[in-house]
């Protein structure tokens, strides 16, 4: 079956990403995890320069070392201007203008449902299925 999209998802905590990534697999998309910030934007360039782009990137708010989710969409940004980013947080109910002024499409809240992550992956990446 082909992927409905490649994900990256950056967040320190192991647990977190391995986590998510077996939820993106079970719906259908390919991913790709990062520990970081700089991981992510090392990750983002050399799978677009590769012509193998992400249709979206999930990013943790907070992450102690390095850069957290605000900065990494930013430099995504300045990098592809077109970059959909998600931002992952523990406090999902967070200014909605400091979201939309960051660049990110959506917000998710920790711990992710499956249901939740499955939508707003399908309303960012713009891949819903037809039976939906």
């Amino acid at each position: 079956m082909t992927p409905k999209g490649k994900i990256l998802v950056m967040d320190d905590e192991d647990l977190v990403r391995n986590v998510a990534g077996k939820m993106l697999e079970f719906i259908g998309y390919q991913v790709i995890t990062a520990r970081n910030g700089e991981e992510a934007l090392t990750l983002y360039h050399s799978h677009r320069s590769a012509g193998q782009p992400f249709d979206a990137v999930i990013l943790d708010w907070m992450v102690p070392d390095g850069l957290d989710g605000f900065k990494t969409m930013e430099r995504l940004r300045a990098m592809d201007p077109d970059a959909k980013g998600i931002l992952s947080s523990g406090y999902p109910d967070q200014d909605e203008e400091t979201r939309t002024a960051a660049g990110f499409s959506a917000v998710i809240g920790k711990p992710y449902e499956l249901k939740t992550l499955k939508e707003i992956l399908e309303r960012v990446v713009g891949k819903a299925p037809a039976s939906a």
